[in-house]
């Protein structure tokens, strides 16, 4: 979500998670009609990677700006990228789609 909101201390990731947005969009534009080009924008997914770093006083606070109540899990992320793939997402390109629990992540 730092790609949409304001991420304090974090300005450099912001910019650019948010340049990758305008990246997806305009290479669609340049590539069409006969290349989609999408993105996922995860949000906290529960890796091995996040287990070994994430603290229970950091994970209530994730779930706090996170309206399903929940850590992301690799499935879900997945299955974004094969809606991305099939031919149900046939009429869209060029768009990010968060998969993130409907969370907000700004941290103020």
């Amino acid at each position: 979500m730092s790609s949409i909101n304001k991420s304090p201390a974090m300005s450099g990731y912001a910019s650019s998670k948010a340049a990758l947005n305008h990246m997806v969009a305009n290479l669609a534009h340049d590539f069409g009609p006969n290349i989609r080009i999408n993105a996922v924008g995860p949000g906290a997914i529960r890796t091995a990677a996040l287990e070994k770093v994430l603290k229970p006083e950091i994970e209530k606070t994730m779930l706090s700006h996170t309206p399903l109540q929940r850590l992301g899990e690799p499935e879900d992320i997945a299955r974004a990228v094969l809606f991305f793939a099939s031919p149900i997402s046939s009429w869209i390109s060029g768009q990010t789609l968060f998969v993130n629990g409907g969370g907000v992540q700004t941290l103020d």
